[in-house]
């Protein structure tokens, strides 16, 4: 896993879809994947199709990290991230969000994990580094990560669910709220997730699952997908 992102720093000047990633390798860079997969990154520029929007730090997260010693532990969360080279690539007031439904189970909008779940989400972070670089993922927005049990249990979350462990990722891509200008551009995002998971996801041990109500979970606890109906055949990836 840590060879796949060898060579990314220079990756911003490139822009491409997953589907380019069969050009010749002479165009650009070879990333290759523990398993031996090599995936080639051609110099290639093609139109993207929106900017994303600036992420802007809400008050209520800066009122929750003014609380206790929510600073330091956030600090020190960073920190652990950044040695490991996947710091900043989500900005930690929506990186620590909890669940959507906190408000109603009583539940801080944020959370922490502990420590000894730290390392569980740095493969999940390395191919959501990967997908922010490549453009798959323009525009998006993180809504949980990181869960305990009593408010995965109220938010309706599976048993077992990973984001109990720290290992996965759910956002949405586009606004809260889209308006018709904005169907296109969040279909065709999930086109490429798509196909980044058919062409990558194995060697990654990425799970894909889409939800009717536009979130989309990312974890890499197991190459699989998912639709509305929890299993694979409702997913959009099955088309």
């Amino acid at each position: 896993m840590k060879e796949i992102l060898k060579g990314l720093i220079s990756i911003s000047a490139i822009s491409l879809t997953v589907m380019a990633c069969t050009s010749s390798p002479q165009k650009g860079q070879t990333i290759v994947t523990p398993s031996g997969q090599r995936i080639y990154i051609p110099q290639e520029k093609i139109t993207i199709e929106r900017p994303a929007r600036p992420k802007v730090m809400p008050n209520s997260y800066r009122n929750w990290v003014s609380i206790g010693n929510n600073q330091s532990r956030v600090r020190d969360y960073e920190r652990y991230l950044e040695r490991n080279n996947v710091g900043n690539i989500i900005p930690s007031f929506e990186l620590l969000k909890s669940a959507r439904d906190w408000q109603r189970c009583g539940k801080s909008e944020y959370m922490i994990p502990s420590s000894e779940v730290w390392s569980n989400q740095l493969p999940t972070l390395k191919v959501f580094k990967y997908l922010v670089a490549s453009k798959v993922l323009t525009d998006f927005e993180v809504t949980s990560v990181y869960r305990d049990l009593p408010l995965n249990q109220c938010a309706g979350g599976a048993g077992s669910s990973r984001h109990l462990f720290n290992s996965a990722i759910d956002f949405r891509i586009g606004p809260e709220y889209p308006q018709a200008q904005d169907y296109a551009h969040i279909e065709n995002s999930k086109f490429k997730l798509c196909q980044f998971w058919k062409n990558h996801g194995q060697s990654l041990n990425m799970g894909l699952g889409l939800y009717a109500s536009g979130q989309i979970h990312i974890d890499t606890q197991g190459y699989r997908t998912w639709g509305p109906d929890l299993t694979r055949n409702s997913s959009l990836c099955n088309y």
